[in-house]
């Protein structure tokens, strides 16, 4: 065991070391490219207009080799050793200031003095004006979740969110909200996402996530879960109830069902299962699949026999 530890750290200390020295030599790279670029503007008759763009696509093509190496190497490393949910924070913030390093950078190398950019009082009315944009609004929003933690890489969330509606279903009749569901596995600059439960990544903008409702599962203690189905209305429910109540105690829920409809073919039943499982469709599965042998099971009654069971439960009442 502790020679597998010992393996395990020589080889992350093998992986900083190769991380760091790419991101330098890249670096490097990108300023001698940069003073080339200056030199050569003499001898090769460079106009500024030719030059500064040049210089400025030299600052992209490394700030995007550099977030690469980032994003291959160095945010893997550090989940692997500080956990996926510290990883979070720090990845968002070498996100945030490598993306503003590259506008500066390019701004600069367009002629645009750093001091003036940084302090000049267009830049800040630009950053104003643009706050309210989409690239910058999902940036603030991004910064906001990573202060306020509403959930957290690992989490599993429901979200309801007014820019994806879904239609109601016909059945159960009880309204549902419309959520989507899934797990979080990153909360990047621009965009929250979410590994849903139907398999496909859900990349959500995080303007849209800091305005919707947010149900996080994972933080909750227990929730109850709401299941309700129509039972064929010859099935005797003085019997058939204690049956289901019998079955709610075997899978360890203390929940009673009651009858909340009746329609001339069928009534209603309703089951508050209270639980602490992340996912509702598991509780449904864990109790309709016990349930349904108890329906196909139970004798059924003729019409004057519910009749008469009506009016006894009737009686019972008054």
């Amino acid at each position: 065991m502790a020679n597998h530890n010992h393996n395990h750290n020589t080889e992350l200390k093998k992986l900083w070391r190769k991380t760091g020295i790419l991101i330098l030599v890249l670096f490097i790279i990108g300023v001698l490219l940069a003073i080339l670029v200056d030199v050569a503007k003499g001898p090769l008759h460079l106009s500024k207009s030719v030059a500064d763009p040049i210089k400025a696509l030299i600052v992209l093509l490394i700030g995007g080799a550099i977030s690469f190496l980032l994003e291959r190497y160095l945010f893997q490393l550090t989940s692997r050793t500080i956990g996926p949910k510290s990883t979070t924070s720090l990845r968002f913030v070498i996100r945030l200031f490598l993306f503003f390093a590259v506008i500066l950078a390019v701004l600069a190398a367009f002629g645009v003095g750093l001091s003036s950019v940084v302090f000049g009082g267009a830049f800040v009315t630009a950053v104003i004006g643009l706050a309210g944009q989409t690239l910058f609004s999902n940036l603030i929003a991004g910064i906001a979740l990573l202060i306020f933690h509403p959930f957290e890489v690992g989490d599993r969330v429901n979200f309801v969110a007014w820019q994806y509606p879904i239609l109601m279903p016909s059945f159960p009749h009880e309204s549902t909200k419309p959520t989507y569901s899934g797990n979080v596995i990153d909360i990047s600059l621009m965009y929250t996402t979410v590994l849903t439960d139907t398999g496909p990544l859900m990349a959500v903008p995080n303007g849209t996530m800091i305005q919707a409702l947010v149900e996080n599962v994972s933080q909750g203690k227990r929730r109850t879960v709401r299941m309700r189905f129509d039972v064929d209305i010859a099935v005797d429910p003085h019997k058939f109830m204690p049956e289901v109540q019998n079955v709610l105690r075997s899978l360890g829920f203390s929940s009673s069902p009651r009858i909340i409809d009746v329609t001339p073919i069928s009534y209603s039943l309703l089951i508050v299962a209270e639980t602490s499982s992340p996912n509702d469709d598991d509780v449904r599965d864990q109790i309709m699949s016990r349930i349904v042998p108890l329906v196909q099971s139970s004798p059924r009654m003729t019409p004057g026999q519910a009749l008469g069971s009506a009016d006894l439960k009737s009686d019972d009442k008054s």
